[in-house]
């Protein structure tokens, strides 16, 4: 796109110098189109963002000189500043100081979609808000949404929600870190049913171009629209075509161009303004007293390139990492030096006859131990082996049932008549024959093999003569099946006896070697005190060698890590500096801005200074002559809102004029002191209506002194109070003291007059 851009500024000049010098900036797309379509086309990018990159290339040519200032010349119109000469290719100025460097989103309208969160008789609320210059104030009732709707404004420009309680990142690592966090921020909020349609549409200004953006709730890093034009003479000019770019397509062109637009190096750098400078939400993150804060916000606001500011960051954190790892390595190999000389005291120590007999105990009762140890083993291994044929067995011979129950069935059918006799059956059932009347299992055994035969068992008569052969060879497998189980039964009822001798003798076993290692407890509770070696351990010699060679690994580790750091030292000792001087050359254009609001707050002397350490850089604040460097030294309502100052007094040095920026600021009312609440709404005040700034904010009638004063001092022209009753509903608590909120409400449409 740089390319583009490039021939972006020779063609306007061209365009311009066929026009005299001077025209429209209609005219002098329609002339650029006309002359150079084919090479729009050909850069595929441009084709769709050239009517912008056209605009892009006017403000370069305006900044270096080639065309008038804006100031000069009637809106709509570009005129070169000098014409009848050869003019050479205007490239961007490079900025020397960050005063002004930026132009910051203004906002015109938000609007919900299918947001269910805001629901009125159980049907969700369009919330369709105009945003003007000054502030928007959104009060309400706990728990009614009022934080919700400040992070989703923020997640419509950045595609982020921050985690709560997180440190202050660098710029690079925002997104990673909470992609996940916002995937899941909204799932709470919107129900199942909404989400496919729920969607969030934020309409803003940046150097006279309009942006109208809708993402859906759920795909961050998608745009559903993305709009950007001009309105000339009451004419909406298109300045970009999405063509058929895909949701995340338009998301891309989305932070190019925006990013670009505003003066950032990259989109990363617009989330770190716009989550961490230009909002204070309920997390409450301090720039004043946390370091890293400090650091990233003076790097980033002050060094005329935001890179340098990132790298200063990085540098920091990877000299920050080195500096553990040493460290901890370096406690490693001290511990590890630790045992190695207590082991080597231990070893010098001398050892009498007597110490000698009761080792030479020891090691036999440990000899003894596992020699119980490997007769149990031995013994539990046999005990498994005879259990696993036992199962062997008791499954063979229910398949050897299983097959005589089906050839006892089929040779059984031609004899039916002998089985169903009643005779028989009875006899079978009482176990006693019916003709001699003798009794016992064998009875019935008997009488069971005896139908099986060819004849019947009383009169000899034969049975199924047609099926001879067939009902032999069913018996002959009858006879060889009954054979096989009585042989397997027999082993099996041998191995349940020497199974049970075996459990007998494995008990035994394990009685012996459960009784030898409790004499090895015994001896070493009765012999504690005298650091005897045990014999199961390694010996003194390889223990200390495995010491060594874990020192030997600590200390190098450690040393490694130390030079990794020192070698990055100069670089972040000299963007430290460059930090500091830039800082000073901003001073007297920032401290005063900051002395100002500050002071109108917190009603005494004080002032702001930089300090730098080789560790770090910051901002410290002094009160009364006296550094305040701990946040404890300030009560919180103090904090907060001197916290809040100094955010609002680089929001108004780095914005440039005409491009103010906005505060969105979920008011921490539940920790004002009532005395500071109609200082804060002059400090407000002074904000909007002598720097020209703008505020989003939230607010409980707790602070309804806060937002009498704040009205009273910017009128209905600069303040815009919105109740959010109109998008939803109270709860049962809330509902008996609306009387309240209307009380309020009323106090504070009467002062803005």
């Amino acid at each position: 796109m740089a390319k583009g851009r490039k021939m972006m500024t020779d063609w306007v000049i061209e365009a311009l110098k066929e026009l005299g010098g001077k025209g429209k900036i209609l005219a002098i797309s329609k002339l650029v189109w006309e002359e150079h379509e084919a090479d729009i086309r050909a850069e595929r990018e441009l084709l769709h963002e050239w009517n912008y990159e056209l605009r892009w290339a006017g403000d370069i040519l305006r900044k270096s000189g080639v065309l008038k200032p804006a100031s000069k010349t009637s809106r709509g119109v570009w005129e070169l500043a000098k014409t009848g000469q050869n003019l050479k290719p205007a490239k961007e100025p490079k900025p020397t100081t960050t005063l002004g460097k930026l132009s910051f989103p203004q906002f015109k309208k938000i609007v919900f979609r299918n947001f269910s969160l805001y629901a009125k008789n159980g049907l969700n609320q369009v919330i369709d808000e105009s945003i003007g210059l000054g502030v928007y104030c959104l009060a309400g009732a706990n728990g009614l949404g009022k934080t919700t709707f400040l992070n989703a404004i923020n997640y419509c420009l950045t595609g982020i929600v921050l985690e709560p309680f997180r440190e202050v990142l660098s710029p690079g690592e925002i997104v990673d870190a909470n992609k996940k966090f916002t995937e899941s921020y909204f799932i709470g909020r919107i129900k199942e049913k909404d989400r496919p349609a729920a969607e969030i549409e934020i309409t803003f200004v940046v150097n006279d171009k309009f942006y109208r953006i809708i993402r859906p709730f759920f795909g961050r890093d998608q745009l559903r629209v993305l709009e950007i034009y001009e309105e000339i003479d009451n004419k909406k000019i298109s300045l970009f075509e999405p063509g058929e770019k895909s949701p995340q397509q338009l998301n891309t062109s989305y932070e190019s161009l925006l990013s670009r637009e505003m003066g950032f190096e990259g989109f990363e750098y617009f989330i770190f303004y716009q989550l961490y400078l230009l909002t204070f939400d309920e997390n409450r993150r301090m720039v004043f007293w946390d370091e890293r804060a400090s650091q990233h916000m003076m790097g980033l606001a002050f060094n005329t390139s935001s890179h340098d500011a990132e790298r200063m960051i990085r540098l920091k954190r990877l000299i920050e990492k080195h500096e553990s790892d040493g460290r901890n390595s370096r406690w490693d190999a001290t511990q590890t030096k630790k045992k190695i000389d207590e082991m080597l005291q231990v070893s010098k120590k001398k050892r009498g006859p007597s110490i000698e007999r009761l080792e030479k105990y020891y090691n036999d009762l440990f000899a003894a131990s596992e020699k119980a140890e490997q007769t149990k083993n031995h013994i539990g291994n046999e005990y498994d082996t005879l259990l696993r044929t036992q199962s062997k067995l008791t499954a063979e011979i229910a398949q050897l049932r299983m097959a005589q129950a089906k050839y006892f069935s089929t040779y059984s059918k031609p004899r039916s008549k002998l089985l169903e006799n009643s005779s028989i059956k009875t006899a079978i059932s009482r176990q006693e024959c019916f003709i001699c009347n003798s009794v016992g299992s064998q009875i019935t055994e008997m009488i069971q093999r005896n139908v099986l035969k060819e004849r019947c068992p009383l009169c000899e008569t034969k049975i199924n003569e047609e099926e001879k052969e067939v009902q032999a060879g069913l018996l002959a497998l009858i006879r060889k099946n009954d054979a096989a189980l009585a042989k397997r039964n027999a082993k099996l009822n041998e191995l349940i006896g020497e199974a049970n001798a075996k459990a007998l003798e494995l008990q035994k076993a394990e009685l012996e070697y459960k009784q030898s290692k409790e004499k090895i407890q015994k001896f070493e509770k009765d012999n504690s005190s005298l650091n005897l070696m045990r014999p199961d351990k390694q010996s003194v010699n390889s223990i200390l060698g495995e010491l060594k060679r874990q020192f030997a690994v600590f200390d190098k580790a450690s040393k490694e890590s130390y030079d990794k750091r020192d070698k990055l030292k100069p670089e972040y000792e000299t963007l430290l500096k460059a930090t500091e001087r830039a800082y000073r050359a901003a001073e007297t254009e920032f401290v005063p801005i900051f002395k100002r609001l500050a002071t109108s707050f917190i009603g005494l002397s004080l002032n702001i200074r930089p300090q730098r350490s080789n560790r770090t850089i910051g901002l410290v604040m002094e009160l009364q002559d006296s550094a305040r460097t701990r946040s404890y030294q300030l009560s919180e309502s103090q904090r907060f809102f001197l916290d809040i100052a100094l955010r609002m007094s680089l929001a108004i040095y780095l914005s440039k004029p005409g491009e103010e920026a906005t505060m969105i600021i979920d008011t921490p009312e539940g920790s004002l002191d009532i005395a500071y609440e109609s200082r804060v709404g002059r400090m407000f005040a002074e904000f909007v209506n002598d720097y020209r700034q703008n505020i989003i904010m939230t607010a409980n009638i707790n602070a309804s002194e806060l937002l009498l004063t704040l009205a009273r001092e910017c009128g209905k022209e600069k303040m815009r109070f919105r109740r959010m009753l109109e998008w939803t509903q109270l709860g049962p608590v809330q509902r008996q003291g609306e009387h309240l909120f209307e009380r309020v409400y009323k106090n504070i449409e009467k002062a803005l007059g």
